[in-house]
């Protein structure tokens, strides 16, 4: 792997570990547990927290750590709206239609590939916000995981996941939210065909837990897939650093150095 990659990550995740045991960190990870009764000591119930903090930013880490990786892989073109919470504008018809699909997705006769209704559901979508006005679409703030585009045209869109491990109303509200942003970057960039704009929810992780309820496998990737098919870096090489990097002389000493800072704090 180059160098740059190596950079990338590491100075991800030492920002990531500098917000989480900054002094105001262990501060408030202080007041949150010392009016607790609880037979684990404070100081142990702190480190916890913090460590137990680390793991759900890991998942927003791995989001970052992709958008950056994609900044300098020179397969594709990184566009502006990526990485960013923009406001995106459809119909209520839009929104309506993309809730009802949710909905149906979970009945008992809804068919087991989704492929053809899917699909159906994007072109009625483009459909729709071909013949609307802009007075007549609503405004939806979303986060846009990740949006890139290929040497052809294309552009891709991707809702960026580290595990596929979500319990049932998460996964839900996440392929709802997969979908609406899709329709607002597709009234956005005035896309007027499905195959200029390509919706992909993306793990990291290449574990499966859930099957292609609500998108088609063609939409989904794992693992080394979207490197595969998208970028010139290597996914074995990004996932083997990741492995290695918690042995990092530098990054054992910050974990050495904010265990020393809460065993040092006065505490009630």
């Amino acid at each position: 792997m180059s160098n740059q990659v190596k950079q990338i990550i590491r100075k991800t995740v030492l920002q990531m570990l500098e917000d989480s045991m900054s002094p105001e960190n262990i501060r408030r990870m202080i007041e949150k547990h010392e009016d607790k009764v609880h037979f684990v000591p404070i100081r142990y119930r702190i480190v916890g927290g913090i460590l137990q903090g680390l793991n759900i930013k890991f998942g927003n880490f791995i989001e970052q750590l992709l958008r950056n990786i994609v900044e300098i892989d020179t397969g594709v073109k990184v566009m502006e709206d990526s990485g960013r919470k923009i406001r995106l504008f459809f119909t209520h018809q839009t929104d309506a239609l993309i809730d009802t699909y949710i909905t149906d997705r979970q009945l008992p006769n809804s068919p087991d590939d989704c492929t053809k209704i899917f699909d159906a559901l994007l072109k009625e979508i483009l459909a729709i916000e071909r013949q609307a006005t802009d007075e007549q679409r609503q405004g939806i703030t979303k986060d846009v995981d990740g949006l890139f585009q290929t040497d052809d045209g294309l552009i891709v869109y991707t809702e960026l996941k580290y595990n596929d491990d979500h319990d049932t109303g998460k996964f839900v509200d996440i392929n709802r939210k997969f979908i609406k942003t899709w329709a607002g970057l597709a009234v956005r960039y005035q896309i007027q065909s499905t195959r200029e704009l390509l919706p992909i929810l993306y793990y990291f992780n290449p574990r499966k837990r859930y099957g292609p309820i609500y998108a088609p496998s063609k939409n989904i990737m794992r693992g080394a897939q979207l490197f595969e098919r998208f970028l010139h870096i290597n996914y074995d090489d990004v996932d083997g650093y990741l492995s290695e990097i918690g042995d990092d002389p530098e990054i054992l000493a910050i974990f050495d150095r904010m265990y020393n800072t809460v065993r040092n704090q006065k505490l009630t």
